[in-house]
């Protein structure tokens, strides 16, 4: 009896594994993952920001509820991703490789900004005119 059901397990299997592939577009990958805090909670509602290795093709999201984000339909090639936050910044996670037809997984881990640390707060402001 075993013997008679194993062709149409393996064959539920085949089209299962099929749809699933056909998500992602054609030499097309995906960057997925998670981000968490310093307690390893899941952050929601973070910005996740991708780069590619040129410092080019910018993408951003947010992640949901469960702090999991995907950037969908990326070419192959080398990436950076970081995540930030009220407060909190991680570290670029880089060398981040995407292939055709499968998700690449990152985890980013979320740590309280160090105060002089990050350009972002730098402001440049006109000097007064000195004659």
């Amino acid at each position: 009896m075993r013997l008679k059901w194993f062709p149409v397990a393996s064959m539920c299997a085949v089209l299962a594994a099929g749809s699933l592939s056909a998500a992602t577009p054609t030499g097309l990958g995906t960057v997925g993952g998670q981000v968490l805090d310093t307690k390893s909670k899941p952050v929601p509602d973070a910005r996740v920001t991708l780069q590619d290795s040129e410092g080019g093709h910018l993408q951003t999201t947010q992640t949901n509820t469960q702090g999991h984000f995907w950037f969908p339909s990326l070419p192959e090639g080398q990436y950076s991703v970081r995540a930030s936050d009220q407060g909190r910044i991680s570290e670029w996670q880089q060398n981040v490789w995407v292939s055709p037809g499968r998700q690449t997984d990152v985890t980013l881990h979320l740590r309280p900004h160090k105060l002089g640390s990050c350009a972002a707060f730098l402001e440049v402001v006109p000097c007064a005119n000195q004659h």
